[in-house]
């Protein structure tokens, strides 16, 4: 009997695990569009970010290179953590560092849990760090639901969205300091407009309902 060489045979099982992935995908969104209001909708999500953050592209003199400058020494990562809802980014934390289960958990207890309102949902990504059953025990005690992303799935989380013009932000500052930095998001922050947001929705595929 001849057996297919083994690359085939990982090439059908990434295949295959490719195809579930779409099919948990599509049923997740799905499901949200025909038995949830995305007004109720929350997403949370982390995004970095350092002291060496610059601009992509630069504007020079014709013939003239465009010339920027990063710092060698980029300091410490901060992570943001953040809430998106339809009205605005409910929440936002930074921190030094990666985020672990401690950190998020004391996001969600401090910082977004008293800013819910009865009937939201959290949708947040399905990492180790956000399964925590404090953490559900925290949203669970506001009346609200805990639900995780298919895997592989940044483009259903609209907070992606939010988190690129923010870093587009922080590109054009280019803060090169803690403290700048921590301005500068906050800035960011709140040039998210619910105008913006409600084309992140929509752009993820969650269309809000047409405000009168």
């Amino acid at each position: 009997t001849d057996y297919p060489p083994p690359e085939a045979d990982a090439q059908k099982k990434t295949l295959r695990a490719a195809e579930q992935d779409a099919a948990l995908r599509a049923t997740f969104a799905l499901d949200l569009a025909l038995n949830v209001d995305p007004s109720d909708l929350v997403f949370v999500d982390e995004a970095g970010a350092t002291c060496a953050l610059t601009r992509l592209y630069a504007r020079a003199p014709q013939g003239e290179r465009a010339v920027g400058s990063v710092p060698r020494n980029h300091g410490t990562p901060t992570t943001l953590i953040g809430a998106l809802a339809p009205d605005g980014i409910l929440a936002a934390l930074t921190l030094p560092g990666a985020v672990d289960k401690l950190a998020f958990r004391a996001f969600v207890e401090q910082v977004l849990a008293p800013t819910l309102r009865p009937g939201q949902i959290v949708v947040v990504d399905n990492l180790t760090v956000h399964h925590d059953p404090a953490i559900e025990k925290l949203i669970d005690a506001r009346d609200c639901l805990v639900v995780f992303l298919p895997a592989y799935s940044p483009d259903l989380n609209p907070i992606e969205q939010a988190f690129a013009k923010i870093k587009a932000y922080l590109r054009t500052v280019g803060a090169r300091s803690q403290e700048a930095l921590d301005q500068a998001i906050a800035e960011a922050i709140a040039l998210v407009t619910t105008e913006d947001i409600r084309g992140f929705f929509r752009h993820a595929g969650y269309p809000l309902p047409v405000q009168t």
